[in-house]
């Protein structure tokens, strides 16, 4: 099928880029929720989503920064007292990464295609 607005396809390398953005404000919310809890578990937690947020800002290992948000939303899903976001956001989170990890990073980002 043709596609309706077939100028526009060259702004189709973008969407890996506003997926990392989108992604980044997630995972930044929930590294900002979490290191402020008194739980140690939940402070690390923290942690480790604030190390996937600002690799998938800059785009440094973007693909295994995706496979460590995958490992996470999957155990928000599990774990539902975990979760800093409403379900629905962390399926969504769940697809953004896994798209992440086939598509690449995307312009401006420190990845190299090989």
């Amino acid at each position: 099928m043709l596609s309706l607005f077939p100028e526009l396809l060259y702004l189709a390398p973008f969407a890996a880029f506003l997926l990392r953005i989108a992604l980044t404000a997630v995972f930044g919310y929930s590294a900002w929720t979490r290191i402020r809890s008194d739980r140690v578990l939940l402070k690390v937690f923290g942690a480790v989503d604030g190390v996937v947020a600002i690799m998938l800002l800059l785009g440094i290992y973007t693909q295994l920064a995706a496979i460590v948000g995958t490992l996470c939303t999957v155990y928000w899903l599990i774990k539902s007292d975990v979760s800093p976001l409403p379900k629905s956001t962390v399926a969504l989170a769940l697809v953004m990464t896994l798209s992440l990890i086939v598509m690449g990073a995307g312009p401006f980002a420190f990845d190299l295609p090989l």
